[in-house]
This record gives C-alpha cells, sequence and structure tokens, in this order.
C-alpha cells in the first residue's frame, strides 16, 4: 500500500536561461528564487540579479506568475 506525501513549502533557485518569451534579451542566464507555501497557497518569485531595472524584474515576475506549468508541476507534487 502506498502512502501519500506532500510538500508543505518549497523553496528553489534557478537560472532562466533564455529571456525571449520576456521581452528581455541578456546574454548570460538570470538567477530566480521561488519559495512555495501550500498552506497559504502562495508562491513568492525573487529576482535575485539585482542589476536588473525594476521594471524588468517585475515583467519577469509576472511572466512567471503566468505560465501554469509552474503552478501544474507544483500541485502534482502531492
Amino acid at each position: 500500500m502506498e502512502t501519500k506525501r506532500c510538500i508543505n513549502q518549497l523553496h528553489w533557485v534557478f537560472d532562466l536561461p533564455d529571456s525571449e518569451g520576456i521581452s528581455f534579451k541578456q546574454d548570460a542566464p538570470i538567477r530566480i528564487m521561488m519559495i512555495y507555501d501550500r498552506a497559504r497557497d502562495n508562491m513568492k518569485i525573487d529576482i535575485l540579479d539585482k542589476g536588473l531595472p525594476a521594471h524588468v524584474r517585475e515583467n519577469i515576475s509576472s511572466w512567471l506568475h503566468k505560465n501554469s506549468h509552474l503552478h501544474a508541476g507544483l500541485n502534482g507534487l502531492d
């Protein structure tokens, strides 16, 4: 018999290698930190590259929030 497990909190850092989908071109990958809290149904996105202009960081954050594959992946973890 299989025991069902849930992930309540998840914290990860990754590089966004392609920025074409967010209307911004950069040679180096953009480092992203994401924190997910299942109890609060909250996902926080932080762009760690503080050298980017504020409007670009906001565009990246919005783009990541709009992409449902991130949420689908998290929902598949339980």
